[in-house]
């Protein structure tokens, strides 16, 4: 198992994130050269400044990990890690570095969930502190790090976020079959039966 709770070994690893968020904000600039708030530009569905920032997540939500694969490009959104009304002018909170690719739930749910300073750290997804925080069990359910067990904070925004849904475990076995399905292009049978396999397994995610 890969030491990514959000990533199947199918996935690519994230490389170069802060460089690929500062290529977008370039983007943005030359367009509008006076930007400051930068989700402004970025929360728009039809601009290709989202597909580049969802592009730099390697389109997956940065905390529960569901990927295009299994969700639309309108059900992914850009928040606000630490919540726009932490700041005295919305504009503050906009800047690039404060914002991360979350599917819809986990955009929703986390709101406006209080993050003090302390544990920020442990919780930015862009962070590789992250993958210390949360693990996968040995039945694929997203789980608290023993080493971090006893932090009210991390099970606050795991409550919260509803990382210990059945739903996550659903969407990461999933992305593994879909990951796998990929690699069996020259069997056309196993093909096939893999994607009767999603298809069945994609309807009961879809009816939660």
């Amino acid at each position: 198992m890969v030491n990514d709770y959000r990533a199947t070994k199918y996935c690519p690893v994230i490389e170069n994130l802060d460089y690929k968020k500062r290529q977008v904000v370039d983007m943005i600039k030359i367009d509008h050269p006076r930007a400051v708030d930068m989700h402004t530009y970025i929360r728009k569905n039809e601009k290709a400044y989202k597909t580049e920032f969802m592009k730099a997540y390697n389109f997956k939500c940065a905390y529960c990990g569901a990927s295009i694969d299994i969700l639309p490009k309108e059900m992914f959104e850009i928040d606000h890690f630490i919540y726009l009304k932490s700041f005295t002018k919305k504009a503050d909170a906009g800047y690039i570095e404060n914002l991360v690719l979350a599917c819809h739930p986990c955009n929703h749910q986390k709101c406006a969930l209080p993050l003090p300073e302390e544990d920020r750290e442990l919780l930015h997804p862009d962070t590789d502190k992250i993958m210390n925080t949360f693990k996968r069990d040995d039945q694929y359910y997203i789980v608290i790090s023993q080493d971090h067990n006893a932090n009210q904070t991390i099970k606050t925004f795991y409550k919260t976020l509803g990382l210990d849904g059945e739903i996550h475990r659903l969407d990461y076995l999933l992305m593994n079959m879909i990951g796998l399905q990929r690699t069996l292009t020259n069997d056309s049978f196993a093909y096939s039966e893999l994607g009767q396999a999603i298809d069945v397994l994609r309807q009961k995610r879809n009816m939660m």
